[in-house]
């Protein structure tokens, strides 16, 4: 009974930390790697209101802190909440707050931290209703707001009430203290500004672009920044750069010339042009860390930036000097900004980045358009050269020309008749009806007539800008494998933006470097289809093989927008993505019909003709399209199936444009290529 009676006294064991839960002492010794995701609890010891942010949230941060924070220190973990105010956790002095799904942060040099994202889940015990052990602390639990789905069990309640009533309440402020901290976080006057905001004799933090390298001087670094926003006291930065020979291009930041603000020549800008840039010269210790880690392109982060007028007293300039009145004067002002987390960018970089996107597009606008109107004023020229030989032509020339067009109309209405019948109608275009062009017509070179010196002359100019609309085949693609169909390429700053679009004006990377395989990788659609007329030409003048009337193709490129037309499907890793493969095989079968059997049968027939010349010494080039598609005739280096391929012909649109290309010399041409475009398999 005596045993009995004494085992009926022992104490229930204390609960322990929930399962899934992590210590916070394990967030702030680096244990959880920043962009993980955690849940924890912990007393509140310290708030900041909730204040506006530039978008539609507000922000508020909580420190927090446990039972493995009772060490003497005095900070805890900061945990950054972004939502609307009414969504906001009300909170007093020692109240418990359970987190769920809260992302991990490095801002900056800061300690790490936890932040808000959609699934983040905040639920608060309010610590006057807290009751002892072993009772639950389901009763001081404030109801959840419409962000908070997580619901706490009985373990997590059993924990709440045990960490509030064992933890050492001195490291908890007073409530008075409490408040009035956080009544002094409303008075903080934020010194951020818009370059085209800042004034002469201000100290101002800026979110800025690095548009050039910086320049490392003895006891300094020079660089020029920018927010794309525009500022009328700032030196107006010409398209055309300035240079001079006498310094050799080793004077990058103009200080071998009178003006001191004169900017670097266009090789080394990456910013904007205009009135939008500004020179920052930077002192230690920032200057270390600017030379060090800051290079153009770069998007950074700088506080208590001094704006005054330079030496020469025309254009405003930013100075970066020690913090000489700071607690910690070795502390660092300039902070390089990540740009490929949405939930976790700043929403003033968000705006930046966003000037950035605009700024491009509408730069690149304005190029083509100069470009355009220039060509305009060519062809106009050209066009009243011409006009005298015309005049000179007789009665029997101008009836000979009419003919000749006449001929021309009526072989092309007898051609698209033909290609009427027996077309796969589950493929659809943009253009249903007109003249359809034939892949021997797409391929003629187009001919410039002018005149030089007097004397007529025939151009054949490297490519045109035109569309087609035409009835083809598919015959052979590439890459061989659908698996290759798709690639990746790393994410750009502009893709935190929420409407951003796959734009041609906007600069992206395709780098394959081996250290960001492990990123989060975006996917494209990136292929190639060679097509061919369904019927051979009566005659061929092109060189084709020497064989007349053989059926003429050309490769077009399909590039990710227009792949998603045609397929009605995203790109994604294929080898890893059976169910994407599969759509993806079911798709191309309606286009192409058997084609990919009669590729796998020639594809071994390669390998095996492989291995008789690597026993006979010999080496054979992968195969791969050509640039120009004119010059893709079947040379045994692709295209060549070497069996009839069964597959119905089908109408598309075909566009023709020029890229440039290194020469044999070193030196750059233009290349003609096709793209296809407009065109849809129904499913």
């Amino acid at each position: 009974m005596a045993a009995r009676k004494g085992a009926s006294l022992q104490p229930p064991p204390e609960p322990s930390l929930p399962p899934k839960f992590t210590k916070i002492r394990a967030v702030l010794d680096e244990q959880v790697s920043p962009g993980g995701f955690v849940n924890v609890i912990g007393l509140v010891k310290d708030c900041q209101l909730p204040i506006p942010t530039s978008g539609t949230d507000y922000k508020c941060t909580l420190t927090l802190c446990d039972l493995s924070t009772e060490d003497g220190e005095q900070h805890g973990l900061k945990f950054v909440i972004f939502r609307p105010e009414a969504s906001m956790p009300q909170v007093a002095a020692g109240d418990v707050v359970l987190v769920t799904s809260a992302r991990v942060q490095r801002y900056q040099a800061n300690p790490l931290s936890l932040i808000t994202n959609r699934t983040t889940s905040v639920r608060v015990y309010a610590a006057s209703k807290i009751p002892h052990p072993p009772q639950s602390a389901q009763i001081a639990l404030a109801p959840g707001v419409a962000p908070d789905k997580y619901t706490p069990g009985p373990q997590e309640h059993a924990y709440v009430a045990c960490l509030y009533h064992k933890i050492d309440k001195s490291l908890i402020p007073d409530e008075q203290q409490f408040q009035e901290r956080a009544a002094q976080s409303l008075n903080v006057k934020s010194k951020f500004s818009l370059l085209k905001d800042v004034q002469e004799g201000g100290f101002y933090d800026l979110v800025v672009q690095v548009a050039t390298d910086p320049y490392v001087g003895l006891d300094m670094t020079s660089l020029y920044v920018s927010d794309y926003t525009e500022n009328p006291h700032f030196y107006p930065h010409a398209w055309q750069g300035l240079s001079d020979s006498t310094l050799g291009g080793g004077d990058p930041y103009g200080y071998g010339y009178a003006s001191p603000s004169t900017p670097p020549s266009n090789k080394q800008w990456v910013g904007p042009y205009g009135k939008m840039t500004i020179q920052l010269t930077c002192f230690e210790p920032h200057a270390t860390v600017i030379r060090d880690e800051v290079r153009a392109g770069q998007w950074i982060a700088l506080r208590n930036v001094q704006i005054k007028y330079g030496r020469d007293g025309r254009y405003l300039e930013g100075f970066l000097r020690g913090e000489s009145n700071d607690a910690d004067p070795t502390r660092v002002n300039v902070h390089v900004l990540e740009t490929h987390d949405p939930e976790t960018v700043d929403p003033k970089l968000k705006e930046a980045i966003r000037r950035c996107r605009d700024y491009t597009r509408e730069k690149n606008k304005q190029i083509k358009a100069v470009k355009a109107a220039h060509a305009v004023g060519l062809k106009r020229k050209a066009s009243r050269s011409e006009e005298p030989g015309k005049d000179h032509l007789n009665a029997r020339e101008r009836r000979r020309l009419a003919r000749a067009a006449a001929e021309q109309k009526e072989k092309q209405n007898l051609i698209n008749e033909e290609l009427r019948l027996n077309v796969n109608d589950r493929i659809i275009c943009e253009a249903h009806n007109g003249a359809y062009s034939t892949v021997e017509s797409i391929l003629e070179p187009t001919v410039y007539e002018t005149t030089v010196d007097g004397e007529n002359a025939a151009l054949v100019l490297p490519f045109t800008c035109a569309k087609y609309t035409a009835r083809v085949r598919v015959v052979d693609f590439f890459p061989p494998a659908l698996q290759d169909f798709a690639c990746s390429r790393v994410p750009t700053e502009f893709d935190v933006l929420s409407d951003n679009e796959d734009d041609s004006d906007c600069p992206s990377s395709s780098s394959e470097d081996e250290a960001a395989a492990g990123a989060n990788r975006i996917w494209e659609w990136r292929f190639a289809l060679q097509l061919e007329d369904p019927e051979p030409p009566p005659t061929s003048t092109r060189k084709n093989g020497g064989k007349t009337g053989q059926r003429p193709r050309l490769w077009v490129m399909v590039d990710n927008i227009e792949a998603q037309c045609l397929t009605g499907l995203d790109a994604t890793d294929l080898r890893a993505d059976d169910r994407a493969l599969a759509q993806l095989r079911e798709r191309m079968f309606t286009l192409w019909g058997d084609l990919e059997e009669h590729k796998a049968r020639a594809a071994a027939r390669e390998r095996s003709r492989g291995e008789q010349n690597e026993k006979q010494g010999k080496s054979r080039r992968p195969p791969r399209p050509p640039l120009d598609s004119s010059d893709a005739e079947d040379d045994g280096e692709g295209g060549n199936i070497g069996e009839v391929v069964s597959n119905k012909p089908f109408t598309c649109c075909i566009r023709q444009y020029g890229i440039r290309a290194k020469d044999q010399e070193g030196g750059e041409k233009w290349v003609r290529c096709f793209g296809l475009f407009g065109t849809k398999i129904c499913t």
